[in-house]
């Protein structure tokens, strides 16, 4: 969710993305558009509400792509602030999407609170503490609450599977929980460069997974 701090004393200036990491990014986003797409045309087709936050959730995560790319460019904090929240929201619309479809839940005020938690924390942890600070109290919450969302996801799927037996549901829990266990690494792993640019990849398996639960549903 975070790029890693500059060494202490090092200013911050522009930087130039990989070419390799910057290919890796770009397929991430061309194949995150295509599942914007897919999920869109299945809701002007079935008009299920299920397929509108998937779409909704597949947007944020293009926007969260954006704003990386654009903050690592310019390590201006509005991007690095935008990517985070985006983050959070991504990782809620996923699990909304999920609870939607095996429920048919409806929006409560107290949903609020979870809804609300990574705007206003991104913003006391990137705006109001220095760069070292910054990262370590920006991060790790961020993690935590990124992969507890991502894990409840596959949780709502393996217990629909269970249900129902439904093979697009254990696609869907299987890809969920290894995608929430992937995010928990980001501390001492992908925050250091050792993903790089390998990370996109991951991600990418991760959300054609996702994508092909969602066509088997």
């Amino acid at each position: 969710p975070l790029s890693p701090p500059p060494q202490a004393g090092a200013p911050l200036t522009p930087v130039s993305f990989p070419l390799s990491e910057l290919h890796a990014a770009l397929l991430q986003a061309t194949i995150t558009l295509g599942l914007v797409s897919v999920c869109v045309l299945l809701y002007v087709r079935f008009q299920k509400p299920h397929f509108f936050w998937w779409a909704v959730a597949w947007t944020l995560y293009l926007v969260r792509l954006g704003a990386i790319l654009i903050y690592v460019q310019t390590t201006r904090p509005f991007w690095l602030y935008a990517h985070q929240v985006a983050t959070g929201w991504t990782a809620l619309a996923l699990l909304w999407s999920a609870m939607v479809f095996s429920r048919g839940v409806k929006f409560q005020p107290p949903f609020w609170l979870a809804v609300l938690f990574p705007p206003l924390w991104s913003f006391c942890a990137i705006f109001h503490l220095g760069v070292e600070e910054r990262f370590l109290y920006a991060a790790l919450p961020a993690v935590l609450f990124l992969s507890a969302a991502t894990l409840w996801t596959a949780w709502v799927f393996f217990r629909f599977r269970r249900k129902t037996g439904s093979p697009g549901a254990l696609l869907l829990g299987i890809a969920f929980l290894l995608w929430g266990l992937h995010h928990l690494d980001y501390p001492v792993l992908r925050a250091r460069g050792a993903w790089n640019p390998w990370g996109y990849y991951l991600d990418i398996v991760f959300a054609l997974l996702v994508g092909g639960g969602i066509l088997i549903l």
